[in-house]
């Protein structure tokens, strides 16, 4: 299945030719030194300039290949590396930014396994400049705004498969897009919004990003007293962690320190862990129940009316305790509501007790629209179009969204598409117990989600299950672009332990003998609702 632009080759050689290019000079184009020299301004909905090329010399298993930078108007900034004609395998691959994007760096460890694969890949963005977990290039900036939530993936995918069409003479055969958290969001954007750019898309802990901003600032807020000192040291979430695994672990059949089973429907009170008379060590103080019962909760207005009534994807869950839910920078994270949370934006005189939690969480609108964008589960268009989306989610996600965000978009995607059956077509959700944001973790979170993706596009071959490996070394430990994209596209060389991960909401489940370290002693169970 091939999905290209029919018009450009057309309106390139008429605005080429009118400029007095010759077919001579389009073969041309093939050399990346005259990739600048192209008039690539004729691209529909995404004029484009490239501004540099070089030639990338090999380097171990990352082959040679043209590098080009480039924009697209007025702002977006692309680096698509193209391989040789000979190492190409006719596939076209883009790497989104998570956070707050801002740099076509973020992504360049995906580029680098895409080029060992033989794709040409494109990074971006997202259309401002300024990889930083603040939000000032948001201030009161539409455009920014726009191109960050909407419009930059679009554009830079419009861009990067006329260019790559055009440099090897041929359309890619297979597009596919991947990115994590605001990176996943905009898979999910692509899938809803624009569902003829890509065959497959792989989206891991995807955030919706006005949901996010309130949940953070929620958290945050429960997270110091009221002099600004942390109510949590990295013991005190040691013990919370502890209590909740402790609560929630046999769930699936196997004590093995991993909530197996959904945490939605463990019973876990942080009060067990409160200290005894005379106990000043291995306990919470009362403060830290109730800081801890917040997150747990999530949002509530004044009148104790729960937020979550409107948004059920706000609340912490059991697992998550070691993560940005109960360890929050809250300057940071108040800089969503300063520049990007509302309409005109606030700027940074703005507190995050100024937040109204009776009124301000319905402002958000506009910030939804524009820098949101997946909070539409309709599919429909991406199943027709032949489309597949593969989502996979951590339980123990803690980045940033809660997994019930993943959980409530693919649910709806269901009711939307008629049911089950008819969902799984296009989509599926994976939940990897034991994994946190983006990868890592206790569970077996690292695999190889792109084999299974293009297995799934390509031959055919929708993913009933997927095996997970937990690496003898956690991957998050390493923190680098490498080991983030290696635990999502390869087996490691060495683990401990592997387990199956079946489509939701089906669950995996140990048979009570056999080596609880195989995955092939589990089996799928369909589980109580929560």
């Amino acid at each position: 299945m091939t999905r290209t632009f029919k018009r450009f080759p057309l309106v390139l050689a008429l605005a080429m030719g009118a400029i007095g290019v010759g077919a001579g000079s389009l073969r041309a184009a093939q050399d990346c030194e005259a990739l600048p020299a192209m008039d690539f301004t004729s691209i529909p909905d995404a004029p484009t300039q490239a501004t540099a090329t070089r030639m990338v010399e090999a380097t171990g298993e990352v082959p040679a290949h043209c590098r080009m930078d480039g924009y697209v108007t007025p702002n977006v900034r692309i680096v698509l590396d193209l391989p040789n004609s000979a190492s190409w395998n006719g596939k076209y691959l883009q790497a989104s930014p998570g956070g707050q994007g801002g740099s076509t760096e973020q992504e360049a460890g995906w580029c680098d396994e895409a080029l060992r694969r033989g794709y040409a890949c494109l990074t971006h963005d997202t259309g401002h400049f300024g990889m930083t977990r603040r939000s000032s290039w948001a201030y009161n900036n539409l455009q920014a705004e726009l191109d960050y939530g909407i419009r930059g993936h679009h554009v830079a995918a419009l861009a990067g498969k006329a260019i790559t069409e055009h440099y090897y003479g041929r359309a890619p055969a297979f597009s596919y897009h991947v990115g994590c958290s605001a990176g996943g969001k905009q898979g999910m954007v692509q899938a809803s919004r624009f569902p003829w750019n890509f065959d497959g898309i792989l989206a891991q802990e995807p955030a919706n990003v006005t949901a996010v901003g309130v949940m953070i600032l929620w958290n945050a807020l429960a997270s110091y007293d009221a002099d600004g000192q942390p109510l949590f040291t990295p013991a005190d979430l040691d013990v919370l962690h502890a209590g909740a695994i402790a609560a929630c672990d046999a769930d699936d059949g196997l004590e093995d320190g991993i909530i197996g089973g959904d945490p939605r429907t463990c019973q876990f009170d942080p009060a067990d862990l409160a200290c005894a008379s005379g106990q000043t060590s291995g306990c919470l103080s009362p403060v830290q129940v109730e800081a801890a019962k917040k997150k747990y909760t999530g949002p509530v207005t004044s009148t104790g009316e729960k937020l979550s009534r409107y948004f059920p994807f706000y609340p912490a869950l059991p697992g998550s305790e070691k993560g940005n839910y109960f360890s929050m920078d809250l300057e940071s994270r108040t800089s969503w509501g300063r520049f990007k949370g509302f309409n005109p934006d606030p700027g940074p005189s703005w507190k995050a007790s100024d937040f109204d939690w009776d009124h301000d969480y319905k402002r958000m609108g506009i910030s939804d629209a524009l820098v949101n964008g997946f909070s539409n589960p309709d599919l429909r268009n991406f199943k027709t179009a032949g489309g597949k989306l593969l989502i996979i989610q951590g339980w123990e996600d803690s980045g940033l969204p809660s997994p019930r965000v993943s959980i409530d978009y693919y649910e709806m995607a269901e009711r939307i598409m008629g049911g089950r059956a008819s969902a799984q077509e296009a989509v599926r959700l994976f939940m990897i117990p034991g994994r946190t944001h983006c990868y890592g973790g206790v569970g077996a979170a690292s695999g190889d989600y792109l084999s299974y993706l293009e297995a799934w596009v390509e031959e055919g071959k929708a993913p009933d299950m997927i095996v997970g490996y937990r690496p003898e070394e956690d991957p998050s430990g390493r923190r680098t672009a490498r080991a983030y994209v290696e635990a999502n596209t390869a087996v490691p060389e060495s683990y401990t332990f592997t387990r199956p991960h079946y489509p939701y909401p089906l669950q995996a489940r140990y048979k009570g003998s056999g080596d609880p370290n195989d995955y092939r002693n589990f089996e799928p169970v369909e589980p109580e609702r929560p």
